[in-house]
């Protein structure tokens, strides 16, 4: 899976920072489902105050996860583009470890 960030000046994007979920370490994985729960957000609205009020914590993960990214380029991002960035990567950690329980259970 990739993700993608964006940063903007005004509405024009300015950089684009990618990654691949499959060079993600297990803890920042796990650091993600700790901070975040997509579960219980029933909009859009309810995620994206989710994100602002954890995002102190977050912007350690956007940090390991897009190489290069600085608290000021985070700053200049649309919080659509959060969103999207923090919702792929919790579907891809329900997938995967999914995946990995089940694949475990048939042994």
């Amino acid at each position: 899976m990739k993700l993608t960030l964006k940063i903007y000046s005004g509405k024009k994007v300015e950089k684009t920072y990618k990654a691949e979920t499959v060079d993600f370490s297990f803890g920042l994985i796990e650091d993600v489902l700790d901070v975040l729960d997509f579960e219980h957000m029933e909009s859009k609205a309810d995620i994206g105050v989710m994100i602002v009020k954890a995002s102190k914590q977050l912007k350690p993960f956007l940090k390991e996860i897009f190489d290069g990214v600085t608290d000021e380029e985070i700053r200049h991002t649309h919080i659509q583009n959060l969103i999207e960035v923090f919702r792929g990567l919790y579907h891809y950690a329900e997938v995967e470890l999914g995946s990995a329980v089940s694949g475990g259970e048939k042994n």
